[in-house]
Protein backbone atom coordinates (compact mmCIF):
# COMPACT_ATOMS: atom_id res chain seq x y z
CA UNK A 1 0.00 0.00 0.00
CA UNK A 2 1.10 3.56 -0.66
CA UNK A 3 1.37 6.06 2.20
CA UNK A 4 -1.77 7.78 0.90
CA UNK A 5 -3.71 4.50 0.86
CA UNK A 6 -2.58 3.68 4.40
CA UNK A 7 -3.76 7.08 5.67
CA UNK A 8 -7.11 6.68 3.90
CA UNK A 9 -7.56 3.20 5.37
CA UNK A 10 -6.78 4.40 8.89
CA UNK A 11 -9.01 7.47 8.59
CA UNK A 12 -11.90 5.31 7.44
CA UNK A 13 -11.60 2.71 10.19
CA UNK A 14 -9.98 4.32 13.23
CA UNK A 15 -11.73 4.92 16.54
CA UNK A 16 -13.71 8.18 16.70
CA UNK A 17 -13.12 10.89 19.29
CA UNK A 18 -16.24 9.86 21.24
CA UNK A 19 -15.19 6.20 21.18
CA UNK A 20 -11.74 7.15 22.46
CA UNK A 21 -13.38 9.19 25.21
CA UNK A 22 -15.48 6.23 26.33
CA UNK A 23 -12.58 3.77 26.17
CA UNK A 24 -10.14 6.04 28.06
CA UNK A 25 -12.72 6.80 30.76
CA UNK A 26 -13.55 3.10 31.20
CA UNK A 27 -9.87 2.19 31.53
CA UNK A 28 -9.39 4.91 34.15
CA UNK A 29 -12.42 3.78 36.18
CA UNK A 30 -11.10 0.20 36.12
CA UNK A 31 -7.84 1.36 37.68
CA UNK A 32 -5.55 1.91 34.72
CA UNK A 33 -2.87 4.31 35.96
CA UNK A 34 -1.22 5.50 32.77
CA UNK A 35 -1.52 5.56 29.00
CA UNK A 36 1.03 5.39 26.20
CA UNK A 37 0.22 6.55 22.66
CA UNK A 38 2.28 5.16 19.81
CA UNK A 39 1.95 5.51 16.04
CA UNK A 40 2.25 5.82 13.20
CA UNK A 41 2.43 9.37 14.42
CA UNK A 42 0.26 10.24 17.46
CA UNK A 43 0.41 14.00 16.86
CA UNK A 44 -1.72 13.56 13.72
CA UNK A 45 -4.55 13.15 16.25
CA UNK A 46 -3.86 16.02 18.62
CA UNK A 47 -7.50 15.83 19.73
CA UNK A 48 -6.86 12.33 21.10
CA UNK A 49 -3.68 13.49 22.84
CA UNK A 50 -5.56 16.33 24.54
CA UNK A 51 -8.33 13.92 25.54
CA UNK A 52 -5.84 11.45 27.03
CA UNK A 53 -4.20 14.31 28.95
CA UNK A 54 -7.58 15.40 30.30
CA UNK A 55 -8.26 11.90 31.63
CA UNK A 56 -4.79 10.64 32.62
CA UNK A 57 -2.97 13.94 33.25
CA UNK A 58 0.80 13.70 33.55
CA UNK A 59 0.62 9.92 33.44
CA UNK A 60 0.26 10.19 29.67
CA UNK A 61 3.28 9.59 27.47
CA UNK A 62 3.94 9.04 23.78
CA UNK A 63 6.61 8.80 21.11
CA UNK A 64 6.64 11.35 18.30
CA UNK A 65 8.83 12.09 15.28
CA UNK A 66 8.88 15.72 16.46
CA UNK A 67 7.55 17.32 13.28
CA UNK A 68 4.26 18.52 14.82
CA UNK A 69 4.88 20.44 18.03
CA UNK A 70 2.88 19.38 21.07
CA UNK A 71 1.42 22.50 22.76
CA UNK A 72 3.33 23.59 25.85
CA UNK A 73 0.10 23.71 27.87
CA UNK A 74 0.15 19.90 27.86
CA UNK A 75 2.64 19.27 30.64
CA UNK A 76 3.46 15.60 30.35
CA UNK A 77 6.72 13.83 29.45
CA UNK A 78 7.18 12.31 26.01
CA UNK A 79 9.86 10.88 23.74
CA UNK A 80 11.09 12.38 20.48
CA UNK A 81 12.75 10.00 18.04
CA UNK A 82 16.30 10.87 16.95
CA UNK A 83 18.07 8.40 14.66
CA UNK A 84 21.54 9.94 14.76
CA UNK A 85 23.42 13.17 14.37
CA UNK A 86 21.98 15.77 12.00
CA UNK A 87 23.38 14.22 8.81
CA UNK A 88 22.38 10.63 9.59
CA UNK A 89 18.96 11.60 10.97
CA UNK A 90 18.17 13.51 7.77
CA UNK A 91 19.35 10.61 5.64
CA UNK A 92 16.92 8.30 7.46
CA UNK A 93 13.96 10.61 8.07
CA UNK A 94 14.18 13.06 5.19
CA UNK A 95 15.91 16.33 4.31
CA UNK A 96 15.74 19.07 6.99
CA UNK A 97 13.73 16.91 9.43
CA UNK A 98 16.45 17.21 12.09
CA UNK A 99 16.34 20.99 11.84
CA UNK A 100 12.56 20.93 12.21
CA UNK A 101 12.71 18.75 15.33
CA UNK A 102 15.46 20.90 16.82
CA UNK A 103 13.43 24.10 16.33
CA UNK A 104 10.37 22.50 17.92
CA UNK A 105 11.98 20.97 20.99
CA UNK A 106 15.48 22.23 21.79
CA UNK A 107 14.03 24.40 24.58
CA UNK A 108 11.54 21.82 25.92
CA UNK A 109 12.09 20.11 29.30
CA UNK A 110 9.29 17.64 28.62
CA UNK A 111 11.34 15.84 25.98
CA UNK A 112 13.40 12.69 26.35
CA UNK A 113 15.27 12.00 23.12
CA UNK A 114 14.80 8.38 22.10
CA UNK A 115 17.42 6.98 19.77
CA UNK A 116 16.97 3.66 17.98
CA UNK A 117 20.37 2.21 17.14
CA UNK A 118 20.52 -0.18 14.21
CA UNK A 119 23.15 -1.87 12.12
CA UNK A 120 25.45 0.93 10.92
CA UNK A 121 24.30 3.73 13.25
CA UNK A 122 25.85 2.80 16.59
CA UNK A 123 28.64 5.29 15.83
CA UNK A 124 26.08 8.09 16.28
CA UNK A 125 25.85 7.94 20.08
CA UNK A 126 28.36 10.69 20.77
CA UNK A 127 27.12 12.80 17.83
CA UNK A 128 23.60 12.88 19.28
CA UNK A 129 24.90 13.91 22.69
CA UNK A 130 27.16 16.63 21.25
CA UNK A 131 24.33 18.18 19.24
CA UNK A 132 21.77 18.20 22.08
CA UNK A 133 23.79 18.58 25.30
CA UNK A 134 23.42 22.37 25.37
CA UNK A 135 19.66 22.32 24.85
CA UNK A 136 16.89 22.20 27.46
CA UNK A 137 15.69 18.66 26.75
CA UNK A 138 15.55 16.32 29.73
CA UNK A 139 18.05 13.86 28.28
CA UNK A 140 18.51 10.95 25.91
CA UNK A 141 17.97 7.19 26.02
CA UNK A 142 19.17 4.59 23.56
CA UNK A 143 17.76 1.26 22.46
CA UNK A 144 18.23 -1.20 19.58
CA UNK A 145 16.05 -1.88 16.56
CA UNK A 146 13.95 -5.04 16.79
CA UNK A 147 13.89 -6.97 13.51
CA UNK A 148 10.92 -8.68 11.91
CA UNK A 149 10.84 -12.44 11.93
CA UNK A 150 13.04 -13.90 9.23
CA UNK A 151 15.20 -10.82 8.62
CA UNK A 152 17.80 -9.68 11.15
CA UNK A 153 19.69 -7.32 8.83
CA UNK A 154 18.92 -4.23 10.95
CA UNK A 155 20.20 -5.90 14.14
CA UNK A 156 23.25 -4.73 16.05
CA UNK A 157 25.27 -7.90 16.64
CA UNK A 158 28.78 -9.26 17.08
CA UNK A 159 31.63 -6.77 17.28
CA UNK A 160 29.33 -3.82 16.60
CA UNK A 161 27.25 -4.80 19.63
CA UNK A 162 30.36 -5.06 21.81
CA UNK A 163 31.53 -1.64 20.63
CA UNK A 164 28.09 -0.16 21.29
CA UNK A 165 28.05 -1.66 24.80
CA UNK A 166 31.40 -0.03 25.64
CA UNK A 167 30.27 3.31 24.21
CA UNK A 168 26.99 3.25 26.15
CA UNK A 169 28.77 2.46 29.42
CA UNK A 170 31.18 5.32 28.68
CA UNK A 171 28.48 7.94 28.08
CA UNK A 172 26.47 6.77 31.11
CA UNK A 173 29.55 7.64 33.21
CA UNK A 174 30.44 10.87 31.37
CA UNK A 175 26.92 12.34 31.12
CA UNK A 176 25.01 11.08 34.20
CA UNK A 177 22.53 13.98 34.08
CA UNK A 178 21.86 13.71 30.37
CA UNK A 179 22.08 10.04 29.36
CA UNK A 180 19.05 8.65 31.20
CA UNK A 181 20.28 5.09 31.52
CA UNK A 182 22.08 2.96 34.07
CA UNK A 183 24.87 0.41 33.64
CA UNK A 184 22.41 -2.37 34.57
CA UNK A 185 20.06 -1.19 31.82
CA UNK A 186 22.90 -1.17 29.28
CA UNK A 187 23.80 -4.76 30.16
CA UNK A 188 20.19 -5.92 29.87
CA UNK A 189 19.87 -4.10 26.56
CA UNK A 190 23.01 -5.71 25.15
CA UNK A 191 22.02 -9.30 25.92
CA UNK A 192 22.02 -11.06 22.57
CA UNK A 193 19.03 -13.27 23.33
CA UNK A 194 15.91 -11.97 25.06
CA UNK A 195 13.23 -14.12 26.67
CA UNK A 196 10.40 -13.80 29.14
CA UNK A 197 9.09 -10.35 28.14
CA UNK A 198 6.93 -8.97 31.00
CA UNK A 199 5.21 -6.17 29.03
CA UNK A 200 1.93 -8.00 28.40
CA UNK A 201 1.75 -9.02 32.07
CA UNK A 202 1.31 -5.39 33.17
CA UNK A 203 -0.36 -3.70 30.19
CA UNK A 204 -3.07 -3.97 27.56
CA UNK A 205 -2.65 -2.89 23.94
CA UNK A 206 -5.23 -1.64 21.47
CA UNK A 207 -4.98 -1.07 17.73
CA UNK A 208 -6.29 1.98 15.90
CA UNK A 209 -9.70 0.32 15.52
CA UNK A 210 -10.04 -0.12 19.28
CA UNK A 211 -9.45 -3.88 19.24
CA UNK A 212 -7.28 -5.42 21.94
CA UNK A 213 -4.17 -7.07 20.50
CA UNK A 214 -2.04 -9.82 21.99
CA UNK A 215 1.35 -8.32 21.26
CA UNK A 216 3.20 -5.13 22.16
CA UNK A 217 3.78 -1.95 20.15
CA UNK A 218 6.35 -3.72 17.95
CA UNK A 219 3.66 -5.87 16.33
CA UNK A 220 3.02 -9.59 16.01
CA UNK A 221 5.73 -9.97 13.36
CA UNK A 222 8.52 -8.75 15.67
CA UNK A 223 11.31 -11.19 16.50
CA UNK A 224 11.05 -11.12 20.30
CA UNK A 225 14.24 -13.15 20.77
CA UNK A 226 16.15 -10.19 19.28
CA UNK A 227 14.08 -7.48 20.99
CA UNK A 228 15.88 -4.16 21.45
CA UNK A 229 13.05 -2.34 23.25
CA UNK A 230 13.75 -0.76 26.65
CA UNK A 231 10.20 -1.10 28.06
CA UNK A 232 10.57 -4.70 29.28
CA UNK A 233 13.99 -3.85 30.67
CA UNK A 234 12.59 -1.06 32.85
CA UNK A 235 9.88 -3.43 34.09
CA UNK A 236 12.48 -6.08 34.92
CA UNK A 237 14.61 -3.55 36.81
CA UNK A 238 11.66 -2.23 38.81
CA UNK A 239 10.65 -5.82 39.65
CA UNK A 240 14.21 -6.52 40.77
CA UNK A 241 14.25 -3.40 42.97
CA UNK A 242 10.73 -3.90 44.35
CA UNK A 243 11.82 -5.73 47.49
CA UNK A 244 14.02 -2.75 48.37
CA UNK A 245 11.45 -0.04 47.64
CA UNK A 246 8.04 0.77 49.05
CA UNK A 247 5.05 1.88 46.96
CA UNK A 248 5.58 5.57 47.73
CA UNK A 249 9.14 5.44 46.40
CA UNK A 250 7.97 3.76 43.19
CA UNK A 251 5.42 6.56 42.68
CA UNK A 252 8.14 9.18 43.09
CA UNK A 253 10.39 7.38 40.60
CA UNK A 254 7.71 7.15 37.93
CA UNK A 255 6.16 10.62 38.19
CA UNK A 256 7.26 13.08 35.50
CA UNK A 257 10.03 15.29 36.77
CA UNK A 258 9.40 18.91 37.66
CA UNK A 259 11.38 21.49 35.71
CA UNK A 260 13.41 22.23 38.86
CA UNK A 261 14.54 18.61 38.95
CA UNK A 262 15.82 18.75 35.38
CA UNK A 263 19.45 19.36 34.65
CA UNK A 264 20.68 22.91 34.13
CA UNK A 265 21.44 23.97 30.58
CA UNK A 266 24.81 22.68 29.45
CA UNK A 267 25.32 20.54 32.56
CA UNK A 268 26.73 17.12 31.73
Amino acid sequence: MSRKEVLQEVEKNEVSYEEYKTKFANERVQGRKSIFLIGGEPTLRMDVIELAYEIFGRNLSLVTNGIIKIPTRLKFPFAVSIDGGKIVHNQIRGNKTWEHVFRNYADDHRVLLSSCLRNGTTNQIQAIIDEWIDTEVFGVSFFFATPPKGNSSICVTGEELNTARKELHKVVDEYPNFVRMTHDLVELLCEEKKEGCPVLDVSSWYDYQGNIVHHCLLGENANCSLCGCVSPLYIKMISKWWKYLNKRTIDILTLPRDIKQCRMKGEK
